[in-house]
């Protein structure tokens, strides 16, 4: 099972224009076939009188592929999917729109604009990294809570917010789980009440969307 992999930050449009021909990037965070397969309908729908609705996708899953959707084999949704390849995408599906400006680009000239509306594309969405984590759930007394809270935010480990009831019980996620609760254990210099749960995927970000 992947323990991490890097995706878009958030879903995005952008638009670029050369020699006369518009390029509209449509990228989308995706999770499997079936949300591929409906995103692309969806795009070639709203672009329905588009030249071209080229298109890429790389998942988890190890599914890679791409189409020229009618430009010269090659020049199209190879330069979108090596975009994606090159700043190590997953989970993730790109149509670039492509309205003729009356302007023949080549097939160099074809490469260089689908890589460019690619890359403008991804700058749009930024990019977050997703890492397996392990979860605890800590129980602790009133007492101990401003102390852990500090030890919590101190080495950056992420948590959800506590629930105060006879006691204060918050989860929170780390990689290095034998580590941290050893550090917590000296920290309060006793035995401490938690218990494991399913790991999750944390989302950290790498790149802020423009």
């Amino acid at each position: 099972m992947i323990s991490c992999y890097k995706t878009l930050a958030i879903n995005s449009t952008s638009e670029i224009v050369i020699e006369k021909s518009k390029f509209i990037a449509t990228l989308k965070r995706v999770t499997n076939e079936d949300e591929v397969s409906f995103f692309f309908s969806q795009i070639k729908k709203k672009y329905w009188d588009a030249t071209h609705n080229c298109t890429a996708h790389i998942l988890t899953s190890g599914i890679v592929r791409s189409s020229d959707d009618g430009e010269p084999s090659g020049t199209a949704g190879k330069p979108i999917l090596e975009c994606l390849k090159k700043t190590d995408l997953k989970n993730v599906a790109v149509v670039i729109t492509r309205y003729f400006g009356g302007i023949k680009l080549g097939s160099g000239g074809l490469i260089r604009a689908y890589t460019a509306a690619t890359q403008n594309g991804i700058k749009y969405s930024g990019i977050v990294e997703f890492k397996s984590h392990q979860s605890f759930v800590l129980s602790i007394e009133y007492s101990q809570w401003d102390k852990l809270e500090n030890f919590l935010k101190i080495n950056k480990i992420k948590y959800e917010k506590p629930n105060f009831t006879d006691k204060v019980t918050v989860k929170f996620f780390t990689q290095n789980g034998d580590e941290i609760l050893n550090h917590i254990r000296n920290l309060f210099n006793s035995n401490i009440e938690y218990h494991e749960e399913n790991g999750e995927f944390i989302e950290i970000p790498l790149l802020s969307p423009i």
